[in-house]
């Protein structure tokens, strides 16, 4: 009988792992709180995602059932917009500048909200305001998680760049160090959108390839979960996560709750391969 090549119950290294029909929000939510009690700096963008995280699980259930199967024609579907609306209604504004920015999210036309998920798809972020980004984000990624978990084999090509995510085409949030079974200490990158991840061999550039200047930095007091791979080829970054450190790490809030790593990076001369699409710069 053949390995199931989307998760880490056999022997084979299984090559993408889709994420779970019940999604991952519930979890992530609960990061962003335990990051809140120690990032006092980050505590209200942390706490206000966890509440956007919150809202998206309750979302996942009626979006499984409101696109077809596929990830094509999705900023134009009226479902997650539907979905962006329903989040600019429950999340509490708690200030002006976030009450002004969620009711311009009401007040938009559907070519406006179809324009926004474009771009957003697309990762470009100048043509966007990138304090409505995240909530963007949030509504296609109810929508692009609950796919991706229920794509059959057939449905997932191979990546075109190990870079790119095979099965929607975004750029990874991070990359995951796993843990358990045939994935225990295996890289996956994490997709920024659909929230899948596929496997890509340690200390190895994932942009160009190279594996003579891979280097690592930390900063003191993040612990030891969290790390950037650094080529010192091509002078990009990845984020890496090691959940036999951390079992409870999360991509995406573990991602905002290390800016700090980021700016170090940055001062290093360093680029970001892939991005966050809860908190684009300028946000």
């Amino acid at each position: 009988m053949e390995s199931n090549p989307f998760d880490g119950s056999g022997t084979e290294i299984p090559a993408v792992r889709l994420p779970p029909t019940d999604g991952p929000f519930r979890h992530r939510a609960a990061r962003f709180r335990q990051l809140a009690r120690s990032r006092f700096s980050l505590a209200g963008y942390l706490n206000l995602m966890a509440d956007l995280a919150e809202i998206q699980a309750s979302l996942g259930e009626q979006a499984a059932a409101a696109l077809p199967p596929g990830m094509s024609g999705l900023p134009e579907n009226p479902a997650w917009r539907a979905t962006l609306r329903s989040i600019a209604d429950r999340l509490k504004p708690g200030e002006a500048g976030l009450a002004s920015l969620l009711d311009r999210i009401r007040r938009a036309t559907d070519e406006e909200l179809a324009a926004w998920g474009g771009c957003v798809l697309a990762g470009d972020f100048d043509r966007t305001d990138a304090g409505i980004t995240p909530f963007v984000a949030a509504a296609l990624q109810v929508h692009m998680t609950s796919l991706a978990s229920r794509l059959a084999r057939e449905d997932i090509g191979p990546a075109q760049t190990g870079s790119v995510c095979p099965v929607c085409g975004s750029l990874p949030v991070a990359a995951l160090l796993q843990t358990g079974g045939a994935v225990h200490g295996l890289r996956y990158l994490v997709c920024s959108l659909c929230g899948s991840e596929w496997h890509r061999p340690r200390i190895q550039c994932i942009h160009c390839g190279s594996s003579k200047k891979v280097a690592y930095f930390a900063i003191e007091g993040l612990g030891g979960a969290v790390k950037a791979e650094g080529c010192g080829d091509c002078m990009t970054y990845v984020k890496i996560m090691d959940r036999d450190k951390d079992a409870a790490v999360d991509p995406f809030a573990d991602d905002i709750a290390s800016l700090a790593l980021d700016l170090l990076m940055a001062e290093e001369g360093y680029r970001r391969l892939g991005f966050n699409p809860l908190l684009v710069p300028g946000g």
